[in-house]
């Protein structure tokens, strides 16, 4: 029999007194009490994710990993506000300009409508075979205005060009026998005038205005106008008026082109002489 020892009965105690600092364990035993299932996640809070890079867990919230700033989802961006636009001195000049034409056009279009308040066209004959339009501001005040004198190429003593603006229609001018042929009948004006409408006067009476030559075609020459003005007249012994685009006229000419026929009247023979009784002209002096 092996003999103990006092040592080894103290080895003993403090083996016991250390074991009953702890619990037994044993697996096959149930607990004493039921394991609580974990806790769900709050409400609201997100899911980790999972970065893509270096697999670290993100709050779902991130857009960018916390360990490596890789971008976490895959979706679109999302796109930026476009930046203000900023005046800049050009731009605003450029708006400052565009303002001043604006208004100048503005100005030019209203002033354009107020002038043309008093316009009119103009009718003038083509020589026989047609006639163009051109238009005529017609003055503010429309006058008749007289010619400070008048001369034709031929006349008679006793049916001078005088009688052309005495403003007696009973009185006329005759060509010296040459049925209207070259004949031209020019007028002159002390001061310049803007000349809108003449006014031609055949014989009234109807013997005369039929065994007398008319005018039929006619052409126009004014110190102030470029381009001479034609026409033709009708065969009446009502006034006529001639529509023209006359600005600053010093002197005007009334040249025969063609002529309506004289004829016999009641068993009178016709004259060989053209006839006209008043040549009237209406516009503004000054």
């Amino acid at each position: 029999m092996t003999s103990r020892t006092p040592g080894d009965d103290m080895d003993e105690k403090r083996i016991e007194s250390f074991d009953d600092l702890f619990e037994p364990f044993g697996l096959d035993e149930e607990p004493d009490t039921p394991v609580s299932a974990p806790a769900p996640a709050p409400q609201g809070q997100s899911s980790s994710v999972v970065c893509p890079s270096c697999g670290t867990h993100n709050p779902g919230s991130n857009r960018h990993c916390e360990a490596c700033g890789a971008r976490l989802e895959t979706g679109p961006l999302p796109v930026a506000p476009p930046p203000l636009i900023r005046a800049t001195p050009g731009a605003r000049a450029l708006g400052v300009l565009a303002a001043v034409v604006l208004v100048v056009a503005l100005f030019a279009f209203v002033w354009s409508v107020l002038r043309d308040d008093g316009s009119s066209d103009v009718v003038a004959g083509n020589g026989d075979n047609g006639t163009t339009e051109t238009s005529v501001t017609t003055p503010t005040q429309v006058e008749e205005l007289l010619p400070s004198v008048v001369s034709a190429s031929s006349q008679y003593d006793n049916f001078p060009a005088d009688n052309l603006i005495d403003g007696d229609a009973t009185t006329y001018w005759n060509d010296k026998g040459l049925r209207g042929r070259e004949a031209e009948i020019t007028f002159r004006f002390f001061q310049p005038v803007q000349i809108v409408e003449i006014d031609l006067l055949n014989i009234a009476e109807a013997e005369k205005f039929t065994r007398n030559y008319r005018i039929k075609g006619y052409q126009i020459v004014s110190d102030d106008l470029q381009v001479p003005i034609s026409g033709t007249l009708e065969d009446v012994a009502d006034p006529t008026a001639i529509r023209i685009a006359s600005l600053e006229t010093t002197e005007l000419t009334l040249r025969v082109t063609s002529t309506h026929p004289a004829t016999s009247y009641e068993g009178q023979p016709p004259f060989n002489e053209l006839a006209v009784a008043e040549i009237q002209f209406f516009g503004s002096s000054g």
